[in-house]
């Protein structure tokens, strides 16, 4: 596709892309100053770090240099090697959608990772795992995090991903936590910012597999493909201390997108699906003196789409979900020790506002609204809603050193609590009308004067009835559904230093629920050792078990069913009944399930040697007791030919993951002719195999045989279908100038091939006759990416500064390729302009 020039491209006056970013167990170095900056009071505050393996962390810096075009929080994350994207990441297919990308975290799933903002959750907990369309009968869309969150709005993120501290639990994979900070303003002034940007379809190339690919992106007729697409963003933040003792901050984000589709329908052409991600944050920072610190805050997060099927009439859709909450956190100084308390209230939302029934009609004279096919489609499946509520309760404290000679000991401890409320709910009947039987001329009209229902008086196309009317509906019933439960958790720490030589800290967590009733036991311990008694060499070690959470989804799928059944009759004047066996029993029977469970090693070396940090890291991770759904039993329906199953839960998944990581980069920039130079590399290889790919996936014996790349293997022993890249490596090179303000930041990613299983049909039988699932291995080529973003800041007068933007992906137009869940080939994104603009005053 062209570049088209727009006003604000022209506004842009160089390349760049950043990647000098927090490498894991790196120290940051300062970020260069150059004469044309002038510090503009920003709210953010450095976060330490003090180089521990397993914890990164990424300043306000880092956030806005590193090339991110959507500023997603999980987004961000391409620039750590701990982190594997799922394959679809890139895909070229949907660049319109907003969600934060799914991740996974040193071999564990989206949905085992835990996403803090301000100390608040925004994992989905009801449906992380769903697959729903926006039209679907009985589910709603969803993933792994609640909503999307600006970057704009943060001053830093910490990522835990091992020797995690036992302060956090209920992960599996790892820890994402992200904070704002407080205003560092003089009294009485008020600083703050507006960004925009901006990119769009002709902004962006897409390159293609084959003509067939090609003919399905250019007649995209569903969001599954969009062709064109227009995405903006606007952030504002405005901060200040008004007094000594008082400081307020407010930011809110506006990201949206415009994608037009064509549709299946004779009398609309195109239409256009909309999405739209909003951020609202305003906080409060109290000192009432020198050993107290409170800050109050209230965080609106939403995000919403408008959608419609391509071949179904009046079928407009509208989902949205959103994260409501407020939280006071308070910091008390004593003589000996440090507490800290936090108290949470929290809603996560989501809701679906779609017409009540779906009817499925023979073309015909009035039915004629489709332009291929026999059926007629017509409406949607109702309104749906779901929320948790949460209300939290957490108190630490931190004690003061103890000292003996050359031996330091500090405790930490801490507890917490939390009440939770989920519910699913469908607020009125649902009917999805099928079956269309001969009407014969008879009329739609009771003689009351009402219309029978599914009724239609047109001559249809195929058969020539003399009118039509449906004797089947599948009937989805309103009604709702409340889980409940209590969590509690407590936690012992204590780090030890022996002069600067040896370091360790031994720690165990405790938590209990109420839903399994389940109190799990989990020790942290990690050790460190420097035989010189510096940071030039170290080495680490850790062994830590993790718990996981039971999600509310396992509680509310059980029930869901219940309200569904179908119901027949005889004429259109006949009553609705319900057909014999067609109400589902209690789908999903119930064992007493374990609290799935991740024990981990880790063994690492890190230093300095010249200018040079680095560190290589190994990571052992065995998930066990992973819950997995699958058939109990199968029932035959009455007075019919079919059957259906009766799944349960069970503790039968698990998986093993092993995660080399290598970083290195230059402590202080190099030098060259009047330019600064930060390098980075960051390698990793990963090897996991699971035996499922979420806890809603049909269950496979671990024991049992499939047929895979020509040989019998055990089902245990086949590789996972997704974040497995065999190995990623990562560059960086971020440059700056003495004599002028231009920022260039390139980020630099070459990912190895892998294979995906992909099922065959025909399946694989002995000579013996045994029959055996059969896979085939689909191989993706490996894949190269360069993003570079380039900010040209302008001074405007005393404490005015604009700031122009440029960010490119995929650079050199690299064509580059990903395998889908059902084992197709699709094309990455091509090269990719987005330009953004802001003021800081």
């Amino acid at each position: 596709m062209k570049f088209t020039y727009s006003p604000l491209s022209f506004a842009v006056l160089a390349i760049l892309s950043s990647i000098s970013y927090a490498s894991d167990a790196v120290p940051q170095s300062n970020e260069i100053k150059t004469q044309q900056t002038v510090a503009m009071m920003p709210i953010v505050v450095q976060a330490e770090d003090k180089g521990d393996v397993g914890k990164t962390v990424y300043n306000k810096e880092d956030l806005e240099k590193t090339p991110n075009s959507s500023k997603n929080i999980t987004d961000f994350l391409k620039v750590n090697p701990n982190v594997q994207f799922d394959t679809g990441f890139r895909s070229g297919k949907q660049q319109g959608e907003l969600p934060p990308a799914e991740i996974s975290i040193n071999g564990g799933l989206p949905y085992e990772n835990k996403i803090l903002i301000n100390g608040m959750s925004i994992n989905n907990n009801i449906n992380p795992t769903s697959t729903a369309t926006s039209n679907h009968n009985t589910d709603m869309m969803g993933s792994s995090i609640a909503v999307a969150v600006n970057t704009d709005l943060l001053c830093n993120i910490t990522l835990f991903d091992s020797n995690i501290s036992a302060e956090y639990g209920e992960f599996l994979g790892g820890v994402l936590k992200a904070e704002t900070c407080k205003p560092q303003t003089p009294v009485g002034e008020l600083h703050g910012s507006i960004s925009y940007d901006y990119t769009s379809d002709d902004w962006s190339r897409i390159n293609h597999i084959n003509n067939e690919e090609k003919i399905a992106y250019e007649e995209s007729v569903s969001e599954g493909i969009q062709p064109a697409f227009t995405k903006q963003g606007l952030s504002n933040t405005l901060y200040g201390n008004l007094t000594e003792k008082l400081g307020l901050s407010l930011a809110t984000s506006q990201r949206w997108s415009k994608i037009p589709l064509k549709t299946e329908l004779i009398d609309v052409e195109e239409k256009n699906q909309t999405r739209q991600s909003d951020n609202i944050s305003l906080e409060a920072f109290y000192h009432p003196s020198d050993r107290t610190q409170i800050k109050f805050g209230t965080q609106l997060f939403e995000s919403s789409g408008e959608y419609f099927q391509n071949n179904a009439k009046n079928s407009d859709t509208e989902q949205s979900s959103d994260s409501q909450s407020f939280f006071i956190q308070m910091k008390n100084q004593f003589n000996s020790f440090q507490l800290e308390q936090q108290l949470n209230y929290q809603t996560l939302t989501s809701d679906r506002t779609a017409p009540s029934n779906m009817y499925s009609w023979l073309n015909s004279e009035t039915k004629n609204w489709n332009k291929t096919g026999t059926l007629a489609q017509e409406g949607g499946f109702g309104d749906m809603g779901q929320q948790e509520q949460k209300s939290e309760y957490l108190i630490k404290a931190i004690f003061n050193p103890i000292k003996n000679g050359k031996f330091n000991s500090t405790f930490k401890m801490g507890t917490g609590y939390g009440h939770y409320e989920a519910y699913w709910k469908r607020n009125q009947n649902s009917y999805w009308y099928v079956s269309s039987t001969n009407l014969n001329g008879a009329s739609c009209t009771a003689p009351d004067g009402h219309i029978y229902d599914g009724c239609d008086e047109g001559v249809t196309s195929a058969g020539k009835y003399k009118g039509q009317y449906a004797k089947t509906r599948t009937l989805y019933e309103a009604g709702e559904i409340n889980i409940r439960q209590d969590r509690w958790h407590a936690f012992l720490e204590n780090n030890m230093q022996y002069d600067q030589f040896l370091f360790a800290n031994l720690g165990f967590r405790t938590d209990y629920d109420s839903l399994s009733q389940n109190n799990n036991v989990a020790p942290r311990t990690s050790f460190s050792y420097q035989p010189w008694g510096d940071d030039t060499f170290r080495i680490t070690t850790g062994w830590n078990r993790y718990y996981g959470l039971n999600s509310f989804a396992n509680e509310l799928q059980d029930q869901k069913r219940l309200l569904q059944t179908t119901e027949t009759r005889t004429s259109v004047n006949g009553i609705w009944k319900e057909t014999d066996g067609s109400r589902y029993s209690r789908m999903l029977v119930r064992s007493q399930l374990d609290t799935p469970y991740s024990n981990e090693t880790v063994f690492a070396i890190n230093g300095k040697y010249a200018n040079i940090d680095w560190l290589l890291k190994w990571v052992n991770r065995e998930n066990k007791d992973q819950i997995r759904k699958t058939v109990d039993s199968t029932i035959n329906k009455p007075n019919s030919n079919s059957t259906y199953n009766v799944y349960s839960y069970d503790n039968s998944g698990f998986s093993k993951s092993d995660i080399y990581t290598l970083s290195l980069t230059n402590s202080e920039p190099l030098l060259f002719k009047n330019s600064l130079h930060k390098l980075t590399l960051a390698a990793d290889y990963t090897n996991t195999i699971r035996n499922f790919s979420s806890y809603d996936d049909a269950y496979e014996d671990p024991n049992e045989l499939i047929y895979y790349d020509g040989k019998l293997i055990e089902s245990a022993s086949r590789p996972a279908d997704n974040f497995n890249t065999p190995w990623t490596i990562r560059a960086g090179w971020d440059i700056t100038f003495e004599n002028t303000p231009l920022r260039i930041n390139n980020l630099f990613s070459l990912r190895s091939h892998y294979e995906k299983m992909k099922v065959k049909s025909n399946g694989y039988t002995d000579e013996n006759g045994t029959k055996y699932d059969s896979y085939s291995p689909e191989k993706n080529p490996s894949s190269f990416n360069w993003d570079i973003r380039t900010t040209y800041p302008i001074m405007l007068g005393n404490n005015y500064q604009g700031i122009l933007g440029l960010t490119i992906n995929n650079v050199t137009n690299k064509h580059n390729t990903y395998i889908d869940d059902k084992g197709n080939s699709n094309s990455e994104i091509g090269r990719q302009f987005i330009a953004d603009i802001s003021f800081k005053f």
